[in-house]
Order: C-alpha cells, then sequence, then structure tokens
C-alpha cells in the first residue's frame, strides 16, 4: 500500500521510501481521540497509553477490564500520589490484611516521617508473601508513598488471649510460657537515604550508604 506523498519532486529514493515507511507505521485505522480513551483505545495500544500516563503498577497479566480501569483511574491516581490513602490502596490490590503504623502510631513512636507496613503472619502466610511477591509490595509502595518518608516491610505475629470461666466442680490448671525477645541492633534503616523505588544510595567508592544527618 502506498500512501499520499507531502516530499518535493526533487525527493531522492531514499527519502521517498522512509516517508512510506514512517507512513505504515504511523496509518492508525482508529481516531487518536479514542487512542486516548480508556474505554475506546483498542487492547494492543493499551499498554503505551498507560505508559503515556505514566502508570506504574501496570500488570500485563490483568484482565482487560482491570487494566482500561487503571487508565482510566491514572490521573486521579497521581493526584492521590504521595498520601497515606495512596500507599493503603497499592496495598489493597495485593491483599486487604495489609497495614500501615505511621512513625506516631507506633510504640513506642519511631523517627518522623517513617512508617511500616505489616503483613499479620496469621493472615498473610509465607506462602503467598513469596520474594517476588514482597519485591513488587515494596516497589509499589515506594512509587506511592511520600518522598520524604522511608519505611520498613516487616511480617508480625499478634498474639491474642482469652480467659474463660466456668463454675461447678470441674478443676483446672493454670501454665506459664515463658517468651524472649531479642533487641535487634542491625542498622536502622529508616535513616538510610533511599531512591524512589526504595533502594539505598550508596557512597560514591560502594563502601557504604548515604544516611540523613
Amino acid at each position: 500500500m502506498s500512501y499520499p506523498t507531502v516530499l518535493p519532486p526533487a525527493s531522492t529514493p531514499l527519502e521517498r521510501a522512509l516517508e512510506q515507511a514512517a507512513a505504515g507505521v504511523l496509518d492508525m485505522p482508529t481516531p487518536v481521540r479514542d487512542v486516548w480513551s480508556a474505554w475506546d483505545c483498542p487492547e494492543g495500544h493499551l499498554p503505551w497509553l498507560a505508559w503515556g500516563l505514566a502508570i506504574t503498577h501496570w500488570q500485563t497479566s490483568w484482565t482487560l477490564q482491570r487494566k482500561r480501569e487503571a487508565v482510566a483511574d491514572a490521573i486521579p491516581y497521581h493526584r492521590r500520589k504521595g498520601t497515606r490513602a495512596a500507599v493503603e490502596e497499592v496495598l489493597g490490590w495485593h491483599h486487604p490484611a495489609f497495614q500501615v503504623v505511621e512513625w506516631w502510631e507506633a510504640k513506642p513512636p519511631r523517627e518522623p516521617h517513617t512508617f511500616e507496613v505489616r503483613a499479620p503472619a496469621d493472615v498473610i502466610t509465607p506462602d503467598f508473601l513469596t520474594i517476588e511477591k514482597a519485591s513488587a509490595i515494596i516497589a509499589d509502595v515506594a512509587a506511592a508513598k511520600p518522598l520524604r518518608s522511608h519505611f520498613d516491610f516487616v511480617q508480625v505475629l499478634e498474639a491474642k488471649a482469652r480467659l474463660f470461666l466456668a463454675a461447678g466442680g470441674m478443676t483446672g490448671s493454670l501454665s506459664r510460657h515463658d517468651y524472649t525477645t531479642v533487641h535487634d541492633t542491625s542498622r536502622d534503616w529508616s535513616a538510610v537515604l533511599q531512591t524512589e523505588d526504595g533502594e539505598p544510595i550508596y557512597l560514591p567508592d560502594g563502601s557504604d550508604v548515604l544516611e540523613t544527618a
């Protein structure tokens, strides 16, 4: 198929060939206004539209409906980025049981502008929280969090107890279990400078990481 030329008569064969090749690439049967529509864009063009709208959480495994919803929500989502609501939103995509605990909510309080992403071990099991899954969650949180905030991703086990009383001639027993705790003396990663993807920033010689003053 040949396309109408806009080149002058003195153009070279190479120039005319390049023009035809470029015209073939740019020949789109779909109107441009539809290509920029989340609901009318051809399925094959959706990843490019997502890239054009700077969607960082795109997954090729999503259904077509989910992809269109993500594109339609791109601009509103960019308005929510940098807030706790945005962090909780991206965590909800992975599992509804994830918890966000900000520095002033922790006991004892953490350093300002830090927070924890907690995964309850009794709900979010190791077979779900694989290394690949954890890496994807950390990347999504790093893209959604406030730029100045640092976070830790931890799996927690909460123990809950109940007291039962019974009347009558029943005998009972009382048992005591002792637990020990270990103080973590490793580096305080909340004080380490990080990139937008949550990776630590190293010194030029790679000997150590940069920390906040």
